[in-house]
């Protein structure tokens, strides 16, 4: 039976309704059909419709679902390939073709998740039927956990004896070598012993809900001992990659089109347990490209709310970079007196939390501003000096004029400074201060000139695109060999494309050509989400008045065509680079601005000689 004809099969034998109710969606009976509340987004009047005849669960308000893989894929996260495996999980169905797939899961792996759910098990029924664990759960209920939000985290707790789990792993015929690549055990001159002991254990999963290692925490007060341990790095665990209850907040995320990213799990459950079920944290690291790219699959609306000391706004500052150069719209929650979620949560209740974090949710320039005004002696010249010159740095990227106005009066009644004398400040900094760093070092270097990118305008072309040419490559890659090539002409220019393109791109290469080695529309719009859909269309209506001639044959295409189109990201993006390097060049020291300025050069040359290949009757 080929692949195909086993997925036939998988959605012939799928209950519709019993498949929808195991995701504790509460349906309703009417006629033949099913009704309820969807669960794709936020509604007080149900119009979720599941269709046992026609197989299909579809929401009429936002259009999410479809049939059995398109709901799953959607309301578990996943690719293609995962939905059909757990639908097949959930049938009884042995996939004979697939689990020869170069990307299965192979039989280590299997063994590695199987040991560490047999650990968090263990954790966990130690936690509530021992006494020690009796002690453990007082102290979690005195943090403020629940008996529920206990059990919905799995908790557990790792008993104060230095072999106990290696024995039980080792009576279910594990063998040592496993459970140390597992992270749960160690080997010293006495032989093995466990490696986390009389902590409480929080287990962490990856995205399909499976254990991949521990945050073991202290509850004992005890001295000279690191209130948390993580798990070393292993096959499974990877803390650049990890993000803390993405197995739990995935569904709330594509529920509520947002993520909230904070610094701690006890924040994150606190947030969690007020009814902010979308919130996750990062593993004792900071924010990287590898999690943006998880969470840029589900969302592009990011919420940050990390603590607020020092730290918390130094990290803030970073995270808020790292999330708009990806291409997110990136807001904030500043708690007061420095308080985190925790705190908070625990001193004004889950409700008072709740309402304060919706009502004061604020965008990433208002909280730059806010941040270089917190905690300052406003009495002190020199403070009123300083926070001036950052003030000013912040305006000086802003390109609305309105926006700059309005922040300059607000800086002339927070610092109670004149306003004509503020605004003249203002332009000397612009004037005098900012733009000669860049002119000075620049013009030591011969550079050619040449017309600079014509911006697209939003009447002509909707700004979801940076360039049509990016529209075009979606033409090109109905051709799987020539979309691979382009894959790898712009792997590391990605930043030329928009965000809604990047997201359609990866569903197309990583997913679709995973699977199916010809191209065929229909298929591929099956896996798209409703939004991915509708943005799929928006291309193909923006090329059919796309007056460049893509092809010279009936299928569209043309080689040369393509490589035009993938220099010309390159150029783009070599483009942008270099506009984000101007900005840091402005506030950079000596050696970093050499560095920086590097940089540029290199950028330059790169992009005029694709500017120069690619002149010859091509268009913007």
């Amino acid at each position: 039976m080929s692949f195909q004809d086993e997925v036939k099969n998988i959605i012939d034998k799928t209950d519709i309704v019993s498949l929808v109710e195991s995701y504790n969606i509460t349906l309703e009976k009417q006629g033949k059909n099913y009704k309820g509340l969807c669960p794709f987004h936020n509604e007080k009047t149900p119009s979720f419709i599941v269709s046992p005849d026609k197989k299909l669960a579809t929401c009429f308000g936002c259009h999410g679902g479809g049939n059995p893989i398109s709901f799953v894929m959607q309301i578990e996260n996943v690719g293609y390939k995962e939905a059909v495996e757990i639908l097949a999980k959930k049938n009884g169905i042995t996939l004979s073709s697939y689990s020869n797939d170069k990307d299965y899961e192979s039989e280590l792996n299997k063994q590695y998740y199987d040991i560490l759910n047999l650990s968090k098990d263990f954790y966990k029924g130690y936690l509530n039927n021992t006494k020690d664990g009796q002690r453990a759960i007082k102290y979690l209920i005195d943090r403020g956990l629940s008996q529920e939000l206990i059990d919905e985290f799995n908790i557990g707790l790792a008993p104060n004896e230095f072999d106990t789990l290696y024995k039980v792993l080792k009576e279910s015929n594990y063998l040592e070598l496993d459970m140390y690549d597992c992270g749960l055990i160690d080997k010293n001159n006495n032989g093995y012993h466990d490696i986390f002991v009389n902590r409480i254990m929080f287990p962490i999963f990856d995205i399909k809900n499976r254990v991949i290692g521990y945050s073991a925490r202290i509850f004992n007060d005890e001295k000279n001992q690191p209130k948390y341990i993580n798990s070393r790095e292993t096959a499974l665990y990877h803390k650049n990659e990890v993000l803390f209850n993405i197995n739990l907040a995935k569904s709330d995320i594509m529920k509520k089109r947002r993520v909230i990213l904070h610094e701690g799990q006890m924040d994150v459950i606190a947030s969690y347990k007020s009814g902010l079920k979308e919130a996750i944290c990062t593993m004792g690291t900071a924010i990287n490209q590898n999690q943006v790219n998880v969470l840029r699959k589900m969302t592009n609306n990011i919420i940050i709310c990390y603590d607020g000391d020092k730290a918390g706004i130094e990290a803030s500052k970073k995270a808020i970079n790292l999330f708009e150069q990806n291409g997110f719209i990136v807001h904030l929650v500043l708690l007061p007196d420095n308080l985190d979620p925790d705190d908070f949560s625990k001193k004004y209740g889950n409700l008072e939390y709740y309402n304060y974090f919706n009502e004061n949710i604020i965008d990433s320039k208002e909280y730059l501003y806010r941040i270089n005004l917190l905690n300052k002696n406003l009495n002190d010249n020199q403070v009123i000096e300083e926070v001036k010159k950052n003030i000013f740095e912040l305006l000086s990227n802003m390109n609305s004029e309105t926006l700059v106005n309005t922040y300059l009066n607000r800086l002339k009644d927070d610092l109670n400074l004149d306003k004509d004398s503020l605004i003249k400040d203002y332009n000397n900094y612009i004037s005098i201060i900012k733009a000669p760093k860049y002119n000075e070092i620049y013009n030591d270097y011969d550079i050619p000139d040449y017309t600079e990118y014509e911006e697209i305008k939003p009447e002509v072309i909707k700004p979801k695109w940076n360039s049509i040419v990016e529209l075009r490559i979606f033409v090109y890659a109905k051709n799987r060999g020539y979309a691979m090539y382009i894959n790898e002409g712009i792997k590391d220019y990605f930043d030329a494309l928009s965000f809604e393109s990047q997201t359609l791109w990866v569903k197309l290469i990583d997913e679709y050509y995973n699977n199916f080695e010809k191209y065929d529309e229909g298929k591929f719009i099956n896996i798209l989400s409703q939004e991915e859909c509708d943005y799929f269309t928006l291309i193909m209506e923006e090329l059919a008045k796309d007056s460049y001639k893509l092809n010279d044959d009936d299928y569209g295409y043309n080689y040369d065509d393509m490589c035009c189109c993938i220099d010309k990201l390159q150029e783009i993006a070599l483009q942008k680079r270099n506009e984000i390097n101007k900005n840091k060049l402005n506030n950079s020291n000596e050696s970093d601005s050499k560095k920086i300025l590097t940089e540029i050069m290199n950028n330059k040359k790169r992009s005029l000689k694709l500017k120069q290949k690619n002149s010859k009757g091509r268009k913007n």
